[in-house]
């Protein structure tokens, strides 16, 4: 069984950030057995917490399927080019957005008055203790993805538009989008990495919490929402389990039968 899990609000508790030793004893038995740990999530590989690589997985779909590593070698390691990144951070200031960007050596950008916003800054604090870099963002810019918040008096659905011809926008919730190229998804990742293990869908199981998990969700043989999931996520879950400090990583493979 290959058991795709999501990060943030899944293997790490979003409010204290604390990884459960339950969850990390889960993946580890779960490798034991012989069944092969994948992380799914929306986050760059670079940008990974570091007790996080330090788990017992043996796959990476990272940045909604624009990065995908088996072991230690890259499947797919896409990017946007500079133009098409100035494009996306014109859109966002002329449509009055707030912005995080993502980029793919680890460090996360900001943007003056345009990344002002108490959810943004938390994120940049969590990642500065991690021991990541987050600058201002470069005359020439050049990132992986991004996130937005809705400011004040933005055009949220003007902006949608104008950066479609390059990007997806998903709604998480809260006025907040992701935004990843066209094309890739958490889903296209999955196939991808099982069309290289020679492996059929009917032998996967995914574990998520946010709407960002909903394509993972749909094409997973099988799947286990969090407790502490998003309502969307739960309704399409074949199991719910419990939340992350719960044991709820280890409450779903156990459900299972895959620990």
């Amino acid at each position: 069984m290959v058991v795709f899990f999501d990060i943030d609000g899944t293997i790490v508790d979003d409010d204290t950030q604390i990884i459960p030793e339950s969850a990390v004893r889960a993946v580890e038995r779960l490798r034991e057995n012989g069944h092969l740990a994948v992380v799914n999530t929306g986050r760059p590989y670079s940008h990974i917490d570091p007790r996080v690589r330090q788990m017992a997985f043996g796959g990476w779909i990272c940045g909604c399927g624009m990065e995908i590593r088996l072991y230690d070698g890259w499947l797919v390691r896409r990017a946007p080019d500079t133009q098409v990144c100035a494009k996306i951070r014109d859109a966002v200031r002329a449509c009055g957005m707030r912005v995080l960007y993502e980029g793919q050596d680890g460090d996360l950008f900001t943007d003056g008055a345009f990344s002002r916003h108490e959810a943004l800054d938390l994120e940049a604090e969590r990642m500065r203790r991690k021991g990541f870099r987050v600058r201002e963002l470069e005359p020439q810019p050049r990132f992986l993805k991004l996130v937005t918040f809705d400011a004040p008096n933005c055009r949220r659905e003007e902006f949608i538009r104008t950066v479609s011809p390059w990007f997806t926008c998903i709604d998480r919730g809260n006025t907040m989008l992701e935004l990843v190229m066209n094309g890739f998804s958490k889903a296209g990742g999955m196939v991808q990495l099982l069309t290289r293990l020679g492996l059929p869908r009917e032998q996967t199981l995914a574990v998520g919490d946010s709407t960002n998990d909903l394509p993972m969700f749909e094409f997973a043989a099988h799947s286990a929402a969090m407790g502490n999931g998003m309502r969307e996520l739960k309704e399409k879950a074949e199991f719910v389990t419990a939340p992350v400090l719960e044991d709820g990583i280890e409450k779903a493979l156990k459900h299972f039968e895959l620990i």
